[in-house]
């Protein structure tokens, strides 16, 4: 079902790019992370990579139209962002290092921007990715939930990896006591030869 949704959505994108059906359509997806099948092949190849760049994907409106927003390499001077259809087709780009701006309107006309999904600074849930993390190269000394953000201390002596190549893994288990409990490991990527190493780390956790 989802594929022949996707396939309607193409089909009336081709033959007319304006009509408020073809809004009406598109919005008919509501969760397109998962409903189109070309981002969410974006979405797993992020997860799968050993070493993926910082990556935002969001939804917003552009000339009437829903559209899909892919920012790459976010917070790097030569940050891309790459603007689709419904149906995957390419319709902006921006940044990179050739400075491209194919859409020069897009800032002023883009609306209702939503975030639907990132690769940093939030835990990923998997319990392979959790039971193949080790965690006898770190140490964690102190810890501080507040709502959405966890914000932890540790301390790590030799290869370490830059600060925005730490991911927090979850187990995709919830133990319930008094309190609901998660388990959680910090998983180390892109390692830099360092004698020690004395930092606070900061994580959104409101997808727990």
């Amino acid at each position: 079902m989802k594929t022949v949704l996707e396939l309607i959505c193409f089909t009336i994108i081709l033959g007319s790019c304006n009509k408020g059906e073809e809004i009406k359509v598109i919005s008919s997806f509501d969760n397109p992370i998962e409903q189109l099948f070309w981002l969410k092949k974006i979405k797993t190849g992020l997860e799968q990579s050993v070493a993926p760049v910082k990556t935002e994907i969001y939804e917003d409106t552009y000339k009437q139209e829903r559209i899909i927003r892919v920012n790459s390499f976010v917070g790097c001077s030569d940050s891309k962002t790459d603007v689709y259809n419904c149906g995957g087709n390419l319709m902006c780009k921006f940044g990179g290092i050739a400075g491209l701006n194919t859409c020069p309107d897009f800032d002023s006309q883009a609306t209702n921007k939503k975030l639907l999904w990132k690769n940093h600074d939030q835990p990923k849930i998997d319990k392979d990715v959790y039971n193949n993390t080790t965690t006898d190269n770190y140490s964690i000394t102190n810890i501080e939930p507040n709502n959405d953000t966890l914000k932890t201390s540790i301390s790590y002596s030799g290869c370490f990896p830059d600060s925005d190549r730490i991911s927090l893994v979850d187990s995709e288990s919830v133990f319930e006591s008094t309190r609901l409990h998660r388990l959680l490991k910090l998983k180390f990527l892109k390692k830099n030869l360092v004698a020690a190493f004395y930092g606070i780390l900061e994580f959104n956790i409101n997808n727990l």
